[in-house]
C-alpha cells in the first residue's frame, strides 16, 4: 500500500491512479477513501487522481498525541503533495470536513498559490448544526460517547448523511459506510469534531479565494444546510453553484452520483 511520510514521522495512506492534471480528493469526518469509491476509476481515465486518508483515519497512522485540527490536516496535505507532485498545480476536491480542510488550504497564503481550482462538496466555511452541537455538549458532560458502535452509526450517522430512499435502496453501500465508521478511534473522532465545530471559521476569508471554484450541495442535506453553499457562492467571486435535487442529502457523490460526476467533469475540463 502507498504511504507518504510526514515531517513528524507519521505516515499518510493515499491512492493514486491515472495520468494528467492532478486532482486531489479529501474525505470528511471519520471517513476514508471509500467516500470516493465511485469517483476514483471514473476520473482516473482523464486525470491523475489522488485520494488521501487524513492522519487518524482509514489506513493512515493514528498517533494519540496529535492535535487533529483542520490547519494541521492542511499542512500535512501540503507536505504529502510536495513529495508526490512537487510544485505542480492541482485541483482540490473536498467533501464535508474535507471541504473545510480545502477551504483552510485555499485561504492559507503559503498553500493557495498551488491551486488550479477548488471543488467544495456539502461543506461550509463555519459549521453550525444545533443537533451536532447538542451532541457535543452531551459528550462533554459524559452523557454520551463517541466510541464507535453499530447502533449509533445506524441510528445517528446514517440518517444524517443519507436520505431515507437511498438508505432503503442501497443496503450494501450503507453497510459499507457503517463498517468504515466503526474502524475509527474515539479520541480521533472527538478531537476532529471539536476542531471543526468549536475552532473553525473562514467566513471572513472567502473573498480571498481567487481560483475557479465549484460549489456542490444536496437540496435536503440535514448535516450541512445547502444555504451554506449559497452563501459561499455569493462571497467567492469566481464560483459556480449546483444544488442537486430532489431530496438529495449530505453524500451527494453517492445519492446524485451521475449528476455529481458530470458537474465535476465539466468543471475540470474548463481548467485544462
Amino acid at each position: 500500500m502507498p504511504y507518504v511520510k510526514l515531517k513528524d514521522g507519521n505516515k499518510l495512506w493515499y491512492e493514486e491512479k491515472g495520468r494528467g492534471m492532478p486532482i486531489v480528493f479529501l474525505h470528511g469526518w471519520m471517513g476514508s477513501s471509500f467516500c470516493y469509491s465511485n469517483q476514483i476509476d471514473y476520473f482516473s481515465k482523464a486525470y491523475r487522481v489522488f485520494v488521501f486518508e487524513h492522519k487518524g483515519h482509514g489506513k493512515s497512522d493514528r498517533p494519540e498525541d496529535a492535535s487533529y485540527t483542520l490547519p494541521e490536516f492542511a499542512e500535512e496535505l501540503n507536505q504529502a503533495l510536495d513529495k508526490l507532485i512537487g510544485d505542480e498545480n492541482f485541483v482540490l476536491i473536498g467533501h464535508s470536513m474535507g471541504g473545510m480542510i480545502s477551504l483552510v488550504y485555499a485561504t492559507t497564503s503559503d498553500f493557495k498559490k498551488r491551486l488550479k481550482g477548488l471543488i467544495l462538496m456539502s461543506t461550509t466555511p463555519k459549521f453550525e448544526n444545533p443537533g451536532v452541537q447538542e451532541y457535543i455538549n452531551l459528550i462533554k458532560k459524559g452523557e454520551m460517547s463517541l466510541e464507535p458502535n453499530p447502533e449509533d452509526a445506524n441510528n445517528i450517522l446514517v440518517p444524517l448523511c443519507f436520505n431515507q430512499k437511498y438508505i432503503q435502496t442501497h443496503e450494501e453501500t450503507i453497510k459499507k459506510f457503517v463498517e468504515e465508521k466503526l474502524k475509527n478511534s474515539e479520541y480521533v473522532a472527538f478531537k476532529t469534531l471539536i476542531a471543526f465545530v468549536d475552532h473553525y471559521n473562514v467566513e471572513d476569508k472567502l473573498a480571498e479565494i481567487e481560483v475557479p471554484t465549484l460549489i456542490l450541495a444536496g437540496d435536503e442535506d440535514i448535516m450541512v444546510s445547502p444555504e451554506n453553499s449559497r452563501s459561499m457562492h455569493r462571497k467567492i467571486k469566481n464560483s459556480e453553484l449546483k444544488i442537486f435535487s430532489p431530496k438529495i442529502g449530505h453524500y451527494i457523490q453517492f445519492e446524485a452520483l451521475e449528476e455529481c460526476n458530470k458537474a465535476v467533469e465539466n468543471f475540470l475540463k474548463k481548467l485544462q
